[in-house]
């Protein structure tokens, strides 16, 4: 007869009150609670969710701030700033190196100084080579600006004086035209007669060269300009008369970026340049500042139209082409004093000389004397919406005579 085993006991167990349990080793073991559901208080809250959350936010944050910076210092280290002169000098009539000291002076009146507008010197240096000087001195400027940025108003202005126009030039004895004096001592001379001759103060200047605003326009990829047949087509000075001579400068073949058409144009960054430079077509240096203001406009709105992907790149191309003397700390503060108060960014423009406050003389060469002394009340009533009182400038010989009871 088969004997029959005993039912073991479970494996475990467990008593009524589930004090303890028996494992397969024989040691009692503690059993488990459940853990009951703490209630969400506000401390729960603000420890559990919202404490991360925020933590979170503040790195992201710090993180592009951090980011930004960094790509505004990027952007900002593109510019090539040019060491602030202390005593700059410059070649006079007789060839001589002399220093610019020298030759200026105390006036009896002031330069106007308004709180709230910054005058800057804007230059386009005639060198259509990659290559220029570090400080623009040996170029003629080809194109002369002074862009007045209105922190009150939040508007930009710009004051184009023609590059023909009649100057005293310190260290000459008989006027000049006044592109003249970037060759002979950069924009630090340049800045001194435009001071001397429109009763302003200029706080820095900037320029770039005629190879490097063609990329400029490139950059923001061309500008849209209405062009006539004249301006096209005209063989000697016309726009694409210009732009074969550009080309054979370049060492590129003669017919790029000819054109076959005329109208309202896309055009890219050389032929743009091309346009601007014409002056043998229609009024004159009158006719071509009109031109040089028209794209100046057109390259703007282009910008603005950009993405703002688009923008940063553009801007960081563009910058890449500035020399200026004004430190980055400065630069710093105006743009982000002045372009958060801009409230349009289309251009006003003012052309010096204004129609009827110079002569024109053919003669030896073509140049402009003006009445400066006329001009200067216009100018301030533009920059600064009222005149004041100013030290009359010499005159230039041959030139109109418009009565001024500001000057003295």
């Amino acid at each position: 007869m088969k004997s029959v085993k005993e039912n073991k006991a479970p494996i475990e167990e467990e008593n009524q009150f589930n004090v303890s349990r028996v494992n397969t080793k024989g040691k009692t073991v503690k059993p488990k609670h459940k853990k009951e559901k703490q209630p969400w208080t506000k401390k729960r809250v603000l420890k559990r969710i919202v404490l991360p959350i925020v933590l979170t936010l503040v790195i992201l944050v710090g993180g592009l701030f951090i980011a930004a910076i960094c790509y505004k210092n990027y952007l900002l280290g593109k510019i090539t700033y040019l060491p602030k002169e202390e005593n700059p000098t410059f070649i006079n009539e007789d060839g001589s190196l002399v220093s610019l000291s020298e030759f200026t002076h105390a006036t009896e009146h002031p330069l106007v100084q308004e709180e709230g507008v910054h005058n800057f010197l804007l230059i386009g240096i005639d060198s259509r080579s990659k290559d220029y000087s570090k400080n623009g001195a040996g170029s003629l400027a080809d194109v002369i600006m002074i862009m007045s940025a209105d922190e009150k108003n939040g508007t930009i202005k710009l004051v184009t004086v023609q590059r023909d126009s009649y100057v005293y030039i310190p260290g000459y004895s008989k006027p000049r035209k006044i592109n003249a004096a970037m060759t002979y001592g950069g924009p630090m001379l340049l800045s001194e007669v435009i001071e001397e001759h429109l009763r302003i103060d200029l706080e820095g200047f900037a320029y770039v060269n005629f190879y490097n605003m063609e990329k400029v326009i490139d950059a923001v990829g061309g500008v849209d300009i209405e062009v006539t047949r004249n301006e096209v087509f005209t063989a000697e000075g016309g726009l694409n008369a210009l732009l074969r001579e550009q080309n054979h400068i370049l060492g590129v073949p003669d017919e790029t970026y000819v054109l076959s058409d005329y109208g309202m144009l896309h055009l890219n960054g050389r032929q743009a340049v091309a346009y601007s430079r014409i002056r043998k077509v229609g009024n004159g240096d009158y006719g071509r500042s009109q031109r040089q203001v028209k794209v100046l406009n057109q390259l703007l709105a282009q910008y603005m139209s950009l993405s703002a992907t688009g923008k940063v790149s553009a801007l960081g191309d563009i910058l890449e082409m500035v020399a200026t003397d004004l430190t980055q700390d400065e630069i710093e503060k105006y743009a982000f004093d002045f372009l958060p108060k801009v409230r349009d960014l289309k251009l006003e423009t003012l052309g010096v000389p204004m129609e009827g406050y110079a002569t024109t003389i053919d003669d030896a060469e073509w140049s402009l004397r003006p009445d400066w002394n006329g001009i200067i009340p216009q100018v301030q009533q533009f920059l600064y919406g009222e005149t004041y009182v100013f030290d009359r400038v010499p005159e230039i010989p041959q030139a109109p005579h418009h009565d001024s009871d500001s000057g003295s």
